[in-house]
Formats: C-alpha cells, sequence, structure tokens
C-alpha cells in the first residue's frame, strides 16, 4: 500500500483532495496532511510517504523549498506538483526536483488521480529494479518538443533566455555556449491565404500545407546539420550551434534541393532564407532580429536603419505586465492608450508586428484562449491594419477573460462587483458590501482573494483608477472633479495613488 501526504494552505483544497482520493483510490492510505511548507517537511519526516501533493505557493517556506528539503531527506519520494501559476521557472524547478506531475489549478478528478496513477506506476517501476533513470529518460522524450519551444519563445521575446540556457544545456545535451539564428520565411499572399487549400496549383499555398513541408525540412535538416527548429505557418526558425569555432548550416541550394525532393513535383510558394550573425547564447534575440532585417530588406518592407533591439528587451517586460494587466481587468481606454503611444510606435512594422503577436500569444497561453487573430496579425501590411487587428484582439481577449471568470465565479461575488460597479463613487466599505449581498464580511473577503486572487481594497481601487482614466480620456473634467466623481475627496491622494497604480500622474495621463 502506498501513501500521500496532501499540503496546501487552504483547509478546503486538502478536503477536496482527501475525499476524491478516497472515493477513487481508497487502496492509497492519507499519511498527512499540512497547511505550510514548514509543517509539510516535519509531517514528510515523521510519516516517510511514497507520493506529496503539494502546492507552490504558501506562507513562510514556500512548496518549492519544501520540497527541495524533503527530497534531500527522502530522494525516494515521488512529488505531484499543484499550482495556479503556469510559469517557466516553476516547470524548470520542479523538473529538476524530479516533479512526477504538474497540476494547474483548478484541476479536475480525472487529472487528479491520473497523476496519483502515473506516480504509483512509477513507484512500481521504482522497486522492480527499472529505477529512477528510467523515469527521466521517458519524462526527457516527451519534454525534448516542449523544451524547444520554450526556447524559440525566449527568443522571440528577447527575455529570460540566459535562465533558460543551463536547462536546455542538460535537457537537450547542448554543449556549446555560442550560436546563430536561421529564418526561412513563407511569402505568401493575403488573397492565396483566404482563398485556401484548394487555390493555385498545390497543397502548400496554405497554412497547414506550409506547416507540413516546413516539419519536413526541419527532419530532414537535422540528419546533416545539427540544429533545433520551430515550425510556424509563416516562418521555420532554426537554432544552428557553435561546435569548434564553427557552424554547420544549409544554404539555399541545400533547402531548395529538399524542397524539390519532398514536394512531388506541386509548386512549393516562395521563400526567403538568411542567417543570423553568431552570438553567445544569451544574445541570440540580436542574432534573430538581425536574421529578420535580413529578410525585412529582401522583402523590400523596410527602407534600412535599425531598431533599437535593447530598448525593446528593456520595456518588453512592462507591456507583458500592463498588457495582460488592461486585458484582465477589461480597460479599454488603457489598451488603446498603449497600443497607440507604445506599440505602434515600434520601429519597423515587422517587429512591431512580431512584438503584439508575442505580447497576445502570452496571454492566451496564460488563460488557455486560442483564436484567429495571430496569422492575421502577421500578415497585417500597414500601420492602419496592424492597429484595427491588436485592437480587436485585446478586446477579444478581455471580453474573453470575463467569460472565462464569471463561469466559475460565485454568484455572491458577481453580485458584489455590480455592487462595486455602481457605487464605486461613494465611501464604499468591505462591510457595506457584504451587507448588500448577505454574507459576512470575512467570508466575502475570502471570495476575493480565492477567485480573483485580489483583495477587496485592491478591487475597489482599480475600478475607480479605470473609471478616472476614461474620465481624463475625455478632457471634460479638471483632476480635482475626476478624483471626486471617482470616490476620492483629497485630490493630492489621487494623484499619488493614480500614479502609483498607472506609472503616470493624471496629468501626464491625460491624453
Amino acid at each position: 500500500m502506498y501513501s500521500v501526504l496532501i499540503v496546501d494552505d487552504e483547509r478546503p483544497v486538502i478536503e477536496s483532495i482527501s475525499y476524491m482520493l478516497r472515493k477513487n483510490r481508497p487502496e492509497l492510505q492519507i499519511a498527512g496532511t499540512a497547511t505550510s511548507g514548514r509543517e509539510a517537511i516535519r509531517k514528510a519526516e515523521e510519516n516517510k510517504p511514497d507520493i506529496i501533493l503539494i502546492d507552490v505557493k504558501m506562507p513562510g517556506i514556500n512548496g518549492l523549498d519544501a520540497l527541495r528539503e524533503i527530497k534531500r531527506r527522502m530522494p525516494y519520494v515521488m512529488p505531484i506538483l499543484t499550482t495556479a501559476y503556469e510559469r517557466f521557472d516553476i516547470a524548470q524547478t520542479a523538473f529538476e526536483l524530479g516533479v512526477q506531475e504538474y497540476l494547474l489549478k483548478p484541476f479536475s478528478q480525472k487529472k487528479l488521480i491520473a497523476a496519483v496513477d502515473a506516480a504509483v506506476q512509477t513507484l512500481k517501476r521504482n522497486s522492480s529494479g527499472q529505477g529512477e533513470s528510467l523515469k527521466h529518460i521517458e519524462l526527457l522524450h516527451s519534454l525534448q518538443g516542449s523544451i524547444e519551444q520554450l526556447f524559440f519563445k525566449s527568443i522571440k521575446l528577447a527575455g529570460g533566455l540566459e535562465d533558460f540556457i543551463p536547462f536546455l544545456q542538460t535537457t537537450l545535451s547542448l554543449h556549446s555556449t555560442r550560436g546563430c539564428i536561421g529564418l526561412l520565411a513563407w511569402e505568401v499572399s493575403d488573397e492565396r491565404e483566404r482563398s485556401g487549400p484548394e487555390a493555385g496549383d498545390g497543397p502548400f499555398e496554405s497554412a497547414d500545407g506550409r506547416i507540413q513541408l516546413g516539419r519536413i525540412l526541419l527532419s530532414k535538416l537535422k540528419y546533416k546539420f545539427p540544429c533545433l527548429g520551430s515550425v510556424s505557418a509563416e516562418e521555420i526558425l532554426f537554432f544552428f550551434p557553435e561546435i569548434h569555432g564553427s557552424i554547420s548550416a544549409p544554404g539555399e541550394e541545400d533547402l531548395g534541393k529538399i524542397f524539390k525532393g519532398n514536394s512531388g513535383g506541386r509548386e512549393v510558394p516562395r521563400w526567403y532564407f538568411t542567417l543570423g550573425g553568431s552570438v553567445d547564447l544569451p544574445r541570440l534575440p540580436d542574432s534573430c532580429h538581425e536574421a529578420r532585417q535580413h529578410i525585412s530588406r529582401r522583402k523590400g518592407e523596410i527602407a534600412g536603419g535599425d531598431v533599437d533591439l535593447e530598448m525593446i528587451r528593456s520595456r518588453l517586460p512592462d507591456w507583458r505586465s500592463s498588457i495582460e494587466d488592461a486585458v484582465v481587468q477589461n480597460r479599454p481606454v488603457e489598451l488603446d492608450r498603449l497600443i497607440d503611444t507604445d506599440l505602434m510606435n515600434i520601429g519597423d512594422l515587422d517587429t512591431a508586428r512580431s512584438v503584439i503577436v508575442d505580447l497576445g500569444l502570452n496571454i492566451e497561453h496564460l488563460h488557455r484562449f486560442t483564436s484567429s487573430y495571430p496569422p492575421r496579425v502577421v500578415r497585417a501590411d500597414s500601420r492602419e491594419e496592424l492597429f484595427s487587428l491588436c485592437t480587436g484582439w485585446f478586446r477579444y481577449l478581455a471580453e474573453q477573460v470575463i467569460l472565462q471568470r464569471n463561469s466559475s465565479m460565485p454568484l455572491l461575488l458577481r453580485r458584489a462587483l455590480e455592487y462595486i460597479d455602481v457605487h464605486y463613487s461613494r465611501p464604499v466599505q468591505l462591510a457595506d458590501v457584504a451587507l448588500e449581498v448577505e454574507v459576512s464580511p470575512a467570508y466575502l473577503s475570502n471570495l476575493f482573494t480565492r477567485h480573483l486572487g485580489r483583495s477587496f481594497i485592491d478591487q475597489l481601487t482599480d475600478c475607480r483608477i479605470d473609471k478616472a482614466r476614461q474620465l481624463l480620456a475625455e478632457k471634460c473634467h479638471s483632476i480635482k472633479t475626476v478624483s471626486r466623481m471617482v470616490g476620492y475627496q483629497d485630490p493630492n491622494y489621487f494623484s499619488r495613488l493614480f500614479k502609483k497604480c498607472t506609472g503616470q500622474s493624471p496629468s501626464e495621463y491625460r491624453p
């Protein structure tokens, strides 16, 4: 019989997991529960569990640090991580700690049982002598494709690559410290793209067809040239490592032969290929940018001049945070301002498209959405079209976030939010809202924290500041009047709070 230790700082979560395990896997023994990292270490030492289900974010010692100490004392334990945060740094640390499964909250009963069953099977294999090495080999094979995609996403976003490189070198046996980015870009007219796979002479003019051909090309190249690759309908990104001081990479003639030999005599859409410069691995975004500049000039999209890549790299974290915050909080005025004043002023059109696609895909990935916007943004051939598509995409994402939130939000919390939205200009207290929805203030506060990840006062402040943004954009009211209209009688306090929330004073923000 195998035993399980359940660790989470929310008692209802512990009770829910315990119930699901007792109902579906009665043969497993609940070896104990803990609500903090420190308690988890103590309970693990006392009860010696075979499997540990542990949350990441807990007060004091967090789940990962607690797990690191537990694994040091009991290396055989099978960890299953539970978290509400889908972040690469968590996944990387989890992998290094030998985490068996990674469950994103809220997870279903089916996923929980599948994760526990997988841990039990691993324990059985280990006890039969197949050992820990087999588990890591299987895990590496299953993760390799995802690792490559994360690697190329880090290059496109020009951020986080330095922290990712040691993990990449370990998991993919990459021993080089330098290399370059290769870029193959397809040229497909908007008319052909809209016509679908039946248009033209063959299947390769459709998005699916180009992805299929790109995968064939990548698989063939890997036999001859050491490389990694990422295939999409618009382009293929390659990484060619520098080995013994030189890079082995294909030329256009090599690529042409592969296309000719694998297209079945069908017409292949026009394509461009180039290499960026060889750089140290943390500077691969520079190599990627250089390759994109070469392609853009060959296509005639820009007349020359360089984009300030350092500026883009330094601003990207702020853009990601600001755009995500505006989308999640449904602030259309703020979204339009960020798009118009920041994103539309990025150097050349190609770089602006790339940054916008990365920002949008980041939100889609975090909230598990998909949309038809990314390929349309990539094909935008003017700043006017790009602005329209970007605005439409981000507003669509904001609507999806609201629908997703409402589908899982208790009715009491929805009523509380509606009350705040109507009465924000008055002196609103938590007790007032609790009285309105007929629950205790403590219970309502817990609902805000559990479902929105924020306090009541944070929600009220965000509502007021968002209304203030809209009023300032109208240019009809003084700052003092706006302050009072959104519930702040002291204009100086309002101005300080507004700057803290937006990074600008009200007078700086006013368009």
